[in-house]
């Protein structure tokens, strides 16, 4: 579990440096380095790179809460990393989707990463009774 942890944190330190680049990209590094008070709208994969960030960012506290439950808990079976596992693979196929603009496949892979944390909650759910 320890490892798909650090995997996701690596997607997380992807892309937040994704919208950093394409802002280099767009308006050279001098105007990055800068205040950045009077830039110009942001280009497409710009945008999109924001958004996948900004989506990444609404599911991963759950992942991480449910991946340290798992530790502490001592859930750390095939479901769970399953879970994890799917999750992980779900969020980098998002992000590729996204950058691409490939639907209805971006939905898809959301919606594998949702089912993840579904099947990473399944074996905590015993605990809330115990």
């Amino acid at each position: 579990m320890l490892a798909l942890i650090f995997l996701v944190l690596l997607l997380l330190l992807v892309q937040v440096f994704l919208p950093g680049h394409y802002l280099t990209q767009q308006v050279g590094p001098q105007a990055q380095m800068g205040p950045r008070d009077n830039l110009p709208e942001p280009s497409l994969q710009l945008a999109r790179a924001r958004r996948a960030l900004g989506n990444l960012q609404e599911t991963l506290p759950i992942f991480l809460v449910f991946a340290v439950l798992a530790i502490v808990l001592g859930e750390q079976g095939w479901v769970s990393l399953a879970g994890a596992m799917l999750y992980l693979l779900g969020r980098a196929g998002h992000l590729v989707c996204y950058m691409a603009a490939l639907s209805p496949w971006r939905s898809i892979s959301f919606t594998v990463a949702l089912g993840g944390l579904v099947l990473m909650a399944l074996p905590l759910l015993p605990h809330i009774w115990a």
